[in-house]
């Protein structure tokens, strides 16, 4: 019996010895210059990614070693092949999803084009007119160039280093450029960046993960990624940022969630200037209170709704609101809700005399304007209307249309027609509202790769919201007399 006891010992304290030298193995963490997330400084790798990284290491219990890689192909296909590699400030994006294992975020990146002096354009562009600026510098293989290729632009202007394309930007050798913002402003002093520099487009926002190799066991990842979450909730890594940039806003900052919205009033809309500026709505106190509720309330994202929209079909941990729940977007989300109604109408100035009494007779006007990308614009085009007007980034863009007299009709929430006829001075006895063309709820859209445990976690302090009174309280403080959703 002692003799099988000590073998049984001695394969267990075997076996653990071998475990712990399997987690202790160091992991070599990589990337390339790319100032403030990743660079050398006196001698030593620093950077925004890389201070998170080591705190999210260090507290998972695992060693780091870090490289500085010559390029980000070399960085990129190092960590692919393995063994216990990894690769920060590392986009996540879909193609990449299943080829490396994720922590993150630890950082976010806004790509743009922005311009050397001032040409005289009238910005910011939209994403389309920029293909017809002349030459844009772009680093090759780099996802701010691959954006824009995908895209169809064909005025790029190859280079091999971010470097020789900055060289270019800052000579006159060209005019253009295309580079993460928060990259392009730590490349240049302040004075001169903000001077002379000026934003032409902001085109992607994205997420910069740490990208494990796949051996990396998930045990170390998910450590990793709770050492992540950690830092955002106790701010520490609002702390790093601002070490490398101390006028960093807090709300450029990744959460815990990432959450998105866009300039929709009454439901969400954006206030304020610079250090000023905040996200308001009906939908943005609902969603608050939501958070509230969980113990920890992320910050809300005010974007453009394309970009919002892409983001939240592929980002863990993620969601766009409010978003109207339709049939076909019904398998591409996880949806919380319902916290916000689009009765939507078509609406023409009452000075046209313009009737609307059938969708035929709709089709029939010579234009009808709604937002780029909105379940109206949907709407309109499943239903073959030949008269679409879909230059509008917003709610507001498309009203404005409407009262300029540039299209004869708007098709609208109408929540939102109220709203901005208040809010623009605008008379609802200028307006006609004609038939109601669609009835859906709004919600909270998360990612399909979002925890279902999370989203279920919103959706139950949703329903206790609305058992206890606060959501109709809310409601009440936006819609007096307009039935809840």
């Amino acid at each position: 019996m002692l003799y099988f006891i000590f073998i049984a010992l001695t394969l267990f304290l075997g076996a653990c010895k071998k475990d712990k030298t399997t987690e202790t193995i160091p992991i070599t963490v990589s990337g390339i210059d790319f100032k403030p997330f990743f660079f050398q400084s006196d001698g030593q790798i620093v950077g925004i990614d890389v201070d998170i990284a080591a705190a999210a290491v260090q507290n998972a219990g695992i060693d780091m070693e870090l490289s500085m890689a010559d390029t980000w192909q070399e960085a990129y296909n190092a960590t692919l092949s393995g063994l216990n590699k990894a690769l920060l400030t590392t986009a996540y994006t879909p193609d990449r999803k299943d080829l490396f294992k994720w922590a993150g975020p630890t950082s976010q990146g806004m790509y743009g084009i922005f311009e050397n002096g001032n040409s005289g354009f009238n910005f910011p562009l939209p994403i389309e007119e920029c293909k017809q600026l002349p030459s844009i510098a772009v680093v090759s293989d780099w996802m701010e160039t691959t954006t824009l290729e995908n895209l169809g632009f064909t005025n790029l202007v190859y280079y091999n280093s971010f470097n020789e394309a900055l060289d270019a930007f800052m000579n006159d050798g060209i005019q253009f450029i295309s580079s993460d913002f928060y990259h392009l402003a730590s490349a240049l002093t302040a004075g001169y960046y903000y001077g002379n520099v000026h934003v032409v487009t902001r085109y992607r926002t994205v997420y910069y993960y740490i990208a494990f190799s796949k051996d990396v066991s998930d045990a170390v990842v998910s450590n990793v990624q709770n050492g992540i979450e950690t830092l955002i909730k106790n701010q520490s890594t609002a702390s790093i940022v601002k070490k490398y940039l101390p006028l960093m806003p807090d709300d450029y900052m990744p959460g815990t969630i990432q959450l998105f919205t866009e300039n929709a009033p009454p439901s969400n809309y954006g206030t304020g200037v610079a250090l000023d500026r905040k996200v308001e709505g009906s939908s943005v106190d609902i969603l608050n209170e939501i958070q509230a509720r969980t113990g920890y309330v992320n910050k809300i994202n005010l974007s453009l709704w394309n970009d919002a929209y892409a983001i939240a079909q592929y980002l863990p941990n993620s969601a766009v609101f409010a978003t109207a729940r339709t049939p076909e977007r019904e398998d591409m989300f996880q949806w919380v809700g319902p916290i916000f109604s689009y009765r939507t109408y078509f609406y023409t100035l009452a000075s046209s005399g313009l009737t609307i009494e059938t969708l035929d007779q709709a089709k029939a006007l010579e234009s009808i304007a709604t937002p780029n990308g909105w379940f109206t614009h949907d709407f309109l085009e499943n239903n073959n209307f030949p008269n679409i007007v879909a230059t509008a980034l917003t709610s507001q863009d498309a009203f404005n249309q409407l009262i300029n007299g540039e299209v004869q009709s708007i098709l609208l929430p109408d929540a939102d027609v109220n709203w901005l006829a208040d809010m623009n001075e605008v008379s609802m006895s200028d307006l006609t509202q004609h038939i109601e063309a669609l009835n859906f709820n709004g919600y909270i859209a998360f990612s399909l790769s979002t925890p279902e445990s999370t989203v279920q976690q919103w959706q139950n302090n949703l329903d206790a919201m609305k058992t206890d009174g606060t959501f109709e309280t809310i409601w009440n403080s936006w819609y007096e007399g307009i039935p809840m959703p």
